[in-house]
C-alpha cells in the first residue's frame, strides 16, 4: 500500500477515536467511508476515508403515526336506547326561490285548463320559507314498532288525477299498503310508474278507480308520468317500514314511534334530490319525547 494512503487512513481512524472518546457526535460512530479522489494509488486515483452522517428519518407529522400513516379521527359511537320517540321538524329554503317555468297545457284544455299550470317542482311557503312535498324517512331503522307499522298499514292511501294534476304530487307508502288509484277527471289518463321494483302502467278511464299495492321497497323516490298529458308528473317512494313523512305546505313533518337512539334521517326533494347524504344524517331520537330536527335546502342547488 502507498505510504501516503496508509498515513491518511491511520490519521482518519485516530481522529474518529478521539472524537468518540470526548463524547462527540454519534454521527462518527456510524460513519460511512467516502473515498477522497485527491489521493492516488499506483498511478490511479484512490480515496482517503471521509466520515459522513447517515440520513435522518423525518419526525412524523402531528396526527400521524411513527410509520407515517394518518391517524383516523375517532368516530362518534351510535347511541342506543330503549323506548320510542317522535321525530318532527321543518324543511326550509335558504335563499330566494328561483322562478320555474309553468306547465304547458297541450291537450284537453277544457278540463286540464281548470287546474293551476304552475310547476310543483319546488313549492315554498312565502311566510315560513317551508318547502312542501319533501320526503323525510329513516334509513334502515334499528327496530320497528308494531303499533307504528299497523297504523301505516291501515291508513287509506289515494292517488288521484284532478284537473290533469296528480294529487298528491309526492307520496310515500309502505310495502303492502292498499292504495286506490283514482281519476276524478272526465277524460282518460294513465299512471306510468318508473319506481324501482314497482313498475306499473295503469290505464285510467274517465272517473274510474283501481286498487294497487306496492310489491317491494324502492331504492329512492321514483317518477310517475301520464303519457297522455306529458306535463303530469309525480313521485312515489316505497319503503319496507313505517318511518317516513312528506312535508306539508309549511314544510313541516312528523314521524311517530321511531326507535330511540341514533337513527339515520334521509331528506329528498324533487328539484335538488338528496338534501342529506344518501345514507342519511345521524340524529339521536329521545325516548318518550320529541326530537326536533330542521333541514335547509340551498336555493342555489335547485335545478
Amino acid at each position: 500500500m502507498n505510504v501516503r494512503v496508509l498515513s491518511s487512513f491511520v490519521a482518519a481512524s485516530a481522529l474518529a477515536a478521539i472524537v468518540a472518546g470526548c463524547g462527540g457526535s454519534s454521527s462518527v460512530d456510524n460513519a460511512i467511508v467516502v473515498p477522497d479522489p485527491a489521493v492516488k494509488v499506483g498511478g490511479s486515483t484512490a480515496s482517503a476515508p471521509v466520515a459522513t452522517k447517515p440520513a435522518e428519518s423525518p419526525a412524523p407529522d402531528a396526527g400521524t403515526t411513527a410509520a407515517g400513516t394518518s391517524t383516523p379521527a375517532a368516530a362518534a359511537a351510535p347511541v342506543t336506547a330503549d323506548g320510542w320517540g317522535t321525530l318532527k321538524g321543518r324543511i326550509t329554503l335558504a335563499g330566494n326561490a328561483p322562478t320555474l317555468p309553468d306547465n304547458v297545457i297541450s291537450k284537453d284544455p277544457e278540463v286540464c285548463g281548470k287546474g293551476s299550470p304552475k310547476s310543483e317542482k319546488l313549492v315554498v311557503d312565502a311566510a315560513s320559507k317551508g318547502v312542501k312535498n319533501v320526503v323525510v324517512y329513516i334509513n334502515k331503522p334499528t327496530r320497528i314498532n308494531p303499533e307504528a307499522k299497523s297504523a301505516v298499514s291501515s291508513k287509506e292511501v289515494v292517488f288521484d288525477q284532478k284537473d290533469c294534476i296528480f294529487v298528491p304530487h309526492v307520496m310515500a307508502m309502505m310495502v303492502g299498503s292498499k292504495v286506490t288509484l283514482k281519476s276524478s277527471d272526465p277524460v282518460a289518463h294513465n299512471i306510468n310508474s318508473k319506481v324501482d321494483n314497482n313498475a306499473l302502467n295503469q290505464a285510467m278511464a274517465a272517473n274510474a278507480s283501481s286498487p294497487f299495492s306496492p310489491a317491494a321497497a324502492a331504492r329512492q323516490p321514483g317518477l310517475i308520468v301520464c303519457d297522455i298529458h306529458p306535463w303530469m308528473t309525480a313521485y312515489w317512494h316505497v319503503l319496507d317500514h313505517p318511518y317516513f313523512a312528506v312535508t306539508n305546505e309549511k314544510g313541516e313533518f312528523e314521524i311517530k314511534n321511531v326507535p330511540a337512539g341514533t337513527q339515520k334521517v334521509v331528506v329528498w326533494q324533487e328539484s335538488t334530490r338528496y338534501v342529506t347524504p344518501t345514507s342519511g344524517k345521524e340524529v339521536n331520537i329521545a325516548a318518550n319525547g320529541e326530537t326536533v330536527q330542521e333541514f335547509t335546502i340551498d336555493a342555489a342547488k335547485v335545478k
